[in-house]
C-alpha cells in the first residue's frame, strides 16, 4: 500500500510521520534511538487491517527538536498524543516496544481519552521489580562506561542484558543509530521511568503487556510480568524476541492483530 508522509508540529519539534492502510487507527511507538523505519515491515503487514501510523521521535532520525535536550517522558507522551490528534478524531490502539513501551505507558497514563487499547511489549521499568537494586547498579555501570569509554563500549555492555536474539559487536539490534546521543540524553531517563499505576487504573484503558517466548528471563520480560501483576492486566506470550516485530513481521503482525481483537472485546 502507498505510504503517506506528513509533519506534526509539537512543542518546537517537527515530527516526521508515516501512514498507510485503512481501518482502526494503530499507532506504533519506537524504542531506543527513535527511528520508526524499524516498523516498516510490521506496518506493511498490518495495513490491510488498520490505519497504521508511525513516527520518528523528536530529535531522532528525520524529526526535528533539540538534540542536546534531555528526554522528557511527559513531553514524549504529548508528542504521541499530538500525532494521534493530527490523524483524526478517533482514539488509537497503541503498540510500544522497549523504550517505546514506556512512552506508550506515559501516553496512556496522561491522555487516556486518546488510547483505545494498549499493547506494551517488553517495557524496561526495572525500578519496581522486587529485586531492582542489581539492575539499577547494572544500568549505572553502563552509563559510567559511556562516560569513560564512549557510546559503543556502553552499548556493548548493555547488550549483555538482552536474551534470545543475535546481537552485533557494537549494540543491541534496536540501537543502530547515534549511541552517543542515546546514552547522553535518553538512556537514564528511559531506564528510571516508573508508571503511575493508579492513574493507569483510573484511566480505564484496556491493556496488556507482552513478552517474547525467546526472550527468556531478560529484565524486560520480568518487568512485563510485574507490570501485569500490579495493574493488573494480562501478560500475553508472543513469539520471538525483543525485536521480532522487525525480524518476523508477518507472524508478529498476526499475533498483534489477535491481541487487538481481544482488547476490542474488553
Amino acid at each position: 500500500m502507498m505510504i503517506s508522509t506528513f509533519i506534526v508540529h509539537s512543542e518546537n519539534a517537527d515530527l516526521a510521520c508515516y501512514q498507510e492502510g485503512q481501518g482502526p487507527l494503530l499507532l506504533l511507538i519506537v524504542g531506543g534511538n527513535g527511528d520508526s523505519s524499524r516498523f516498516i515491515a510490521l506496518s506493511a503487514q498490518l495495513a490491510d487491517r488498520y490505519t497504521v501510523v508511525r513516527y520518528d521521535r523528536r530529535a531522532n532520525a528525520r524529526s526535528g527538536g533539540d538534540t542536546g535536550a534531555e528526554l522528557d517522558m511527559a513531553q514524549q507522551g504529548r508528542d504521541a498524543a499530538a500525532v494521534i490528534r493530527a490523524v483524526g478524531n478517533q482514539p488509537a490502539y497503541v503498540f510500544g516496544n522497549s523504550a517505546g513501551a514506556n512512552i506508550a505507558l506515559k501516553l496512556t497514563q496522561d491522555h487516556p481519552q486518546l488510547v483505545r487499547g494498549l499493547i506494551d511489549h517488553e517495557p524496561p521499568i526495572t525500578d519496581f521489580l522486587p529485586e531492582a537494586a542489581p539492575w539499577r547498579a547494572f544500568f549505572d555501570r553502563v552509563y559510567d562506561t559511556y562516560l569513560r569509554e564512549g557510546g559503543e563500549a556502553a552499548m556493548r555492555l548493555f547488550a549483555t542484558s538482552f536474551e534470545g536474539l543475535a546481537l552485533n559487536a557494537d549494540a543491541p539490534g534496536d540501537q543502530d543509530g547515534d549511541f552517543e546521543r542515546f546514552m547522553a540524553h535518553e538512556f537514564r531517563v528511559i531506564n528510571s521511568f516508573v508508571p503511575d499505576l493508579d492513574a493507569l487504573r483510573r484511566g480505564g484503558v484496556p491493556m496488556v503487556t507482552a513478552a517474547g517466548r525467546a526472550s527468556g528471563n531478560a529484565f524486560y520480560v520480568q518487568t512485563a510480568h510485574e507490570l501485569a501483576r500490579q495493574l493488573p492486566c494480562p501478560c500475553i506470550e508472543v513469539s520471538g524476541h525483543h525485536l521480532s516485530y522487525a525480524t518476523d513481521a508477518a507472524v508478529f503482525a498476526d499475533e498483534l492483530h489477535h491481541i487487538i481483537e481481544t482488547l476490542k472485546r474488553a
